[in-house]
């Protein structure tokens, strides 16, 4: 199954000039605890997803809103001469297609 049928949001912004983050929520307590301990979201495959180091990957479980943060750097600086997505609102659609296991 894909994230995106299992979540209820997903969304990214700025965190700074050099970084991404994205909020992935569900509104449903056991989907975000199957997603957040089955491991599919991981730093490996973030970093696939977006061609980017593992080991920069941040990725933070907040249960009491069922909730999954990642962070990873940005490729240019926000601004920069390169930048395509000033706001990094556009950043999140390759989460929505991460294949989850789902029973």
């Amino acid at each position: 199954m894909r994230l995106c049928d299992l979540a209820t949001s997903i969304k990214s912004a700025n965190a700074g000039a050099t970084l991404i983050t994205m909020d992935v929520a569900f509104s449903d307590p056991n989907r975000f605890e199957a997603v957040a301990a089955g491991g599919a979201l991981n730093p490996d495959a973030v970093a696939r997803l977006y061609l980017v180091d593992p080991a920069q990957v941040q990725i933070h479980h907040y249960r009491p809103s069922s909730t999954i943060k990642v962070t990873i750097p940005r490729r240019v600086p926000s601004g920069g001469v390169e930048e395509r997505d000033f706001d990094g609102v556009q950043q999140y659609i390759p989460l929505l297609y991460l294949e989850v296991p789902w029973e």
